[in-house]
């Protein structure tokens, strides 16, 4: 029997930093034997205890199992997206996949996961071709489509499985989109797995509107999903507030822009509201304000908004369960997509979670 105390693994260590608090570290356990490890949540436990790790491995709650496995998943996915960027021969292919496996390497490390000495590695691609690369992105949007479903809420996990699962599923769309533009359009969208027995409820409303106020955690855990809706919902309306004082005092070319942009968050505000039931009271009000000299730099406050509404939104899509999670995430694959397309530098995946 070898030494089972829990190392740190080399491997799937992006230059990022790692997040605090509820992250847990990259361990691998160096155990003699050919147990196998479960597919599973109880019979991952069982394997934890029969292959006698320590307490604070074997003895983790159901959700920090979830998370290690979904971190070993995501590091098996970025190993592959590597390993093709090495062989592929075009040279934006090669990149596309460098960010994704990038991309998926970090989720890993944000998430932690669980090894075994003895457990054989994934399979790794001797070549490339189109298929393998049509196959990974699909293994990649299924994962981000079904992250793990946590039974305690926490704010700060919830918006980095998010930030995860969106960043991923971007850019498998993006190295699909290279091989086959409409298999890429065709992908499943991130955090879209809701059957859950609660799919049919709506989200309650949110009686304390003083809540809607700063991004802490409510201490009722009960009034979590209300509270990240509600505010979803009141960062997105303080955009509309912006972009109907860009269209009132901007140029005629830049009212017309505004007003489409308008357009489309009015509609995801309305999708936004329907997870509401609806005789909950509005949320405009507080939203309707500017910072100091809001006026004098518009441009400034309104891509702060915009930043705020992003936020709040993969807060509420990490954080909502049922079928109003698929709800919420559709908002937010949306509102993301938009952004992507205006600046395809800017990463929705953050090292440390706020």
């Amino acid at each position: 029997m070898t030494d089972p105390s829990p190392r740190p693994a080399e491997p799937h260590q992006p230059p990022a930093k790692r997040a605090p608090g509820w992250i847990a570290p990259v361990l691998l356990a160096s155990i003699a034997g050919a147990a196998t490890w479960g597919i599973g949540v109880t019979v991952f436990h069982g394997a934890l205890v029969d292959r006698g790790l320590p307490e604070a491995v074997s003895a983790a709650s159901t959700d920090q199992q979830a998370q290690w496995q979904y971190g070993a998943q995501l590091a098996d996915l970025g190993n592959q997206a590597t390993a093709l960027a090495e062989l592929a021969e075009n040279a934006k292919v090669a990149a596309a996949l460098a960010d994704l496996g990038a991309s998926l390497s970090q989720g890993a490390a944000l998430a932690g996961e669980l090894r075994f000495d003895d457990q054989p590695p994934a399979a790794q691609p001797g070549s490339y071709s189109p298929e393998k690369l049509e196959a990974l992105a699909s293994s990649v949007a299924a994962l981000s489509s079904s992250i793990p479903d946590f039974s305690e809420p926490d704010l700060q996990r919830g918006e980095t499985f998010a930030r995860i699962a969106f960043q991923i599923n971007f850019d498998a769309r993006d190295a699909l989109k290279l091989v086959d533009k409409e298999l890429a359009a065709k992908l499943p969208q991130a955090i879209t797995d809701a059957d859950s027995p609660e799919a049919a409820q709506t989200v309650a409303c949110l009686a304390d509107h003083s809540l809607i106020e700063g991004s802490s955690s409510p201490a009722d855990q009960d009034l979590v999903e209300p509270v990240v809706l509600a505010r979803a919902l009141d960062r997105g309306y303080a955009l509309d507030y912006t972009l109907q004082l860009k269209a009132a005092r901007g140029s005629s070319t830049a009212a017309q822009a505004a007003e489409r942009e308008r357009t489309a968050l009015n509609a995801q505000l309305r999708t936004l509201r329907s997870a509401l039931p609806a005789d909950c009271t509005d949320l405009r009000l507080p939203a309707y304000e500017l910072p100091k000299n809001g006026l004098d730099r518009l441009e400034e406050v309104a891509a702060s908004a915009q930043s705020d509404y992003s936020d709040a939104l993969l807060t509420a899509a990490g954080n909502i369960a049922g079928d109003q999670q698929s709800t919420v995430a559709g908002v937010a694959n949306d509102a993301l997509s938009t952004q992507q397309s205006k600046a395809g530098a800017e990463r929705i995946l953050r090292s440390g979670a706020k």
